[in-house]
């Protein structure tokens, strides 16, 4: 786990170095053709921040699911992990989705619902004894992360231009929450 973190720690650094590097480029004296394809960043499209956009607020929606249910009584161990996992997981997620967003100038728009569950899934989950709030939190967490790999799966569809931060987000949302998806179908 502490090797995660240090890689999400690196990984946010390179692309935040990156991105200044790109953004102060332009007012330097001119360089070699060979030396600005070294440090050539791929701005990201409106595609990518939209995406980035998305997924904080996506990933809020389980952050806030996940802790209703820890603070439960009597949510069995394997499952209460799971939930662990899955808060910790998405919330840092979203620090390095707004750290990214904050390096290119963008803000994180909450208004974005795209891939998420209704308000009326949320009040079930909430108002269900712990009985049924456990197996309705696995299920309604599967639909939940499978809106989240259909966006992911979209953005890498999409045009030619990528912004490798961002993509490989995508990219480990949906390696990712498809092994939780696994493992939850599993737990049921």
């Amino acid at each position: 786990m502490a090797v995660r973190r240090y890689l999400a720690v690196a990984l946010v650094l390179l692309v935040t170095a990156a991105a200044v590097v790109a953004l102060t480029r332009d007012h330097q004296a001119p360089h070699s053709p060979r030396l600005a394809a070294q440090t050539e960043v791929t701005v990201p499209s409106a595609a990518d921040a939209d995406y980035a956009q998305m997924m904080i607020a996506h990933h809020a929606q389980a952050v806030r699911m996940s802790e209703d249910l820890l603070g439960r009584p009597g949510v069995p161990d394997r499952i209460a992990d799971i939930a662990r996992f899955i808060a910790a997981e998405q919330q840092r997620e979203i620090g390095q989705l707004n750290a990214w967003l904050t390096a290119w100038h963008r803000t994180a728009d909450q208004t974005h619902e795209h891939g998420m569950l209704t308000p009326a899934d949320l009040t079930r989950l909430r108002q269900a004894p712990t009985a049924q709030a456990v197996p309705l939190y696995l299920r309604l967490m599967i639909k939940h992360h499978e809106g989240a790999i259909t966006m992911s799966r979209s953005l890498l569809d999409g045009g030619d231009q990528r912004n490798v931060f961002i993509h490989s987000v995508a990219k480990h949302v949906i390696n990712e929450q498809t092994a939780e998806n696994d493992a939850m179908r599993a737990l049921l």
